[in-house]
């Protein structure tokens, strides 16, 4: 059974508009259910995992990109180590939602 755990996170750079987050989770580990306000982008790194996102589940390597949409419920299943660059809005706002 996997655990939930929250990603840890570190801010890398922040200009007037955007800002990037080095994301670093734990294989065998399921983040948090959340949604953000805003739209934000993804980038992998490291590792491997699967984005459940609606009905949908999308497995990103490394290299891979995805837009996830704002106001969306999503969480990632982390299948290996992770590492991700995480590129949001400066005001973009994450909500927890509960299970």
């Amino acid at each position: 059974m996997k655990v939930t755990k929250m990603p840890k996170t570190q801010l890398l750079e922040s200009g007037k508009v955007y800002k990037n987050l080095k994301m670093i989770a734990e294989g065998n580990t399921i983040g948090p259910k959340h949604l953000s306000v805003e739209e934000s982008v993804l980038t992998m790194i490291k590792g491997k995992a699967i984005l459940k996102i609606e009905d949908t589940s999308v497995e990103l390597n490394v290299g891979d990109t995805i837009i996830i949409p704002g106001g969306v419920a999503h969480y990632l299943e982390i299948i290996e180590d992770t590492e991700a660059i995480h590129t949001m809005s400066i005001g973009n706002k994450i909500k927890l939602l509960a299970e």
